[in-house]
């Protein structure tokens, strides 16, 4: 039998991040639980213990137990996406979704080329603090591909089908899937040549595409990167197009002493370059055309999608799938050049 015993310890701020995960207001989830908007304000606000009756139509309206929603212990964990984020500074805009019974978050930049970004919350004392009206549904899928910003724009804003995309090299992709920080990863590297599978993992192919050096005129010797007498916008150690042009390196008989800045993803190695910072960008072709660079391939590489397979039937995970594959971003795809989409879509079942 449920005893008030719950209600001392209860938490305002968990059925307000509740609410506000489910995009609801205070007055909508006052209707979906059979109680006054005023009395819901009183609860978040902690100035109002509930009616037995009451309790239960809050957690079933937000879809959980009484116990998870007022008890004093075993509250949801909050966890960056990325475990090696350092703590942001108060204010810092977040994208926030959830993973299972984890509530993830991911630092957002405050501008892009187009303007100030949307952030679903901002980082506090306490973390996460949601901003009114943001969605904490959606499919979290971390990777380096560039087009999965296209792909999260095509999808839709809200819901559980909004893509949720956290930049991040190969090798920190995988590892927050292996914390089950995410629902999917992106990850490359040459055919036959991708690190083992997890278990309990499905993989789909997106793309195929060259790595290699964008420069702007003549490429620089090699041995003269391998010698860090030439810096390079590079990436990090974790990052398949790092292995890749390590082993250009050593096949051109070059030492490995790569220097120049870290860049955080193909796109930023690309501007680094055409900005004159560096001689040369460890990239992909079309992140090289896109910014008007010549390029030269090291290898090409395959592009999978590698999914937990308890999210399979994920509403954001056949979203993905659906926009990366539609005639829209297949279109852009191929006039940016680079992508190879024969195989795109494709269960990888080998």
């Amino acid at each position: 039998m449920l005893s008030l015993r719950y209600f001392p310890s209860m938490s305002g701020e968990r059925v307000r991040q509740r609410r506000l995960l489910r995009g609801w207001s205070q007055a909508e989830l006052g209707a979906a639980a059979g109680m006054s908007r005023q009395s819901v304000v009183a609860v978040e606000a902690g100035r109002h213990v509930p009616s037995v009756v009451a309790a239960l139509g809050l957690a079933a309206a937000l879809d959980c137990t009484v116990e998870n929603l007022f008890g004093g212990g075993g509250t949801d964990a909050v966890l960056p996406v990325l475990a090696d984020v350092a703590e942001p500074a108060p204010g810092t805009p977040l994208a926030v979704a959830r993973v299972g019974s984890t509530q993830v978050w991911a630092p957002l930049a405050e501008s892009d080329a187009s303007g100030f970004c949307l952030a679903d919350a901002v980082w506090t004392a306490q973390g996460p603090q949601l901003l009114d009206g943001a969605s904490g549904d959606g499919f979290v899928v971390a990777g380096c591909e560039p087009a999965l910003g296209m792909a999260a724009s095509a999808a839709p804003g809200k819901g559980a089908a909004r893509l949720v995309v956290v930049h991040a090299s190969s090798g920190r992709s995988l590892a927050a899937l292996a914390a089950e920080r995410v629902h999917a990863a992106v990850v490359h590297g040459p055919v036959g040549g991708l690190p083992p599978v997890q278990a309990g993992v499905a993989r789909w192919e997106l793309a195929r595409w060259p790595v290699g050096l964008a420069y702007n005129g003549t490429m620089p010797p090699l041995g003269e990167v391998g010698a860090g007498r030439v810096p390079v916008a590079h990436r990090d150690s974790q990052a398949a197009s790092e292995e890749a042009l390590h082993r250009a390196l050593a096949a051109a008989g070059a030492a490995g002493r790569v220097a120049g800045p870290v860049a955080s993803g193909h796109l930023a190695s690309a501007r680094i370059t055409a900005e004159g910072r560096v001689a040369a960008g460890v990239t992909i072709a079309a992140a090289a055309s896109a910014v008007g660079l010549d390029f030269t391939a090291f290898e090409e590489h395959v592009v999978q999608l590698w999914v937990d397979r308890r999210f399979v039937e994920h509403p954001g995970m056949s979203t993905l799938l659906q926009v990366w594959c539609s005639p829209r971003v297949s279109a852009q795809l191929r006039r940016l050049g680079g992508y190879a989409l024969a195989g795109a879509g494709a269960e990888v079942t080998t």
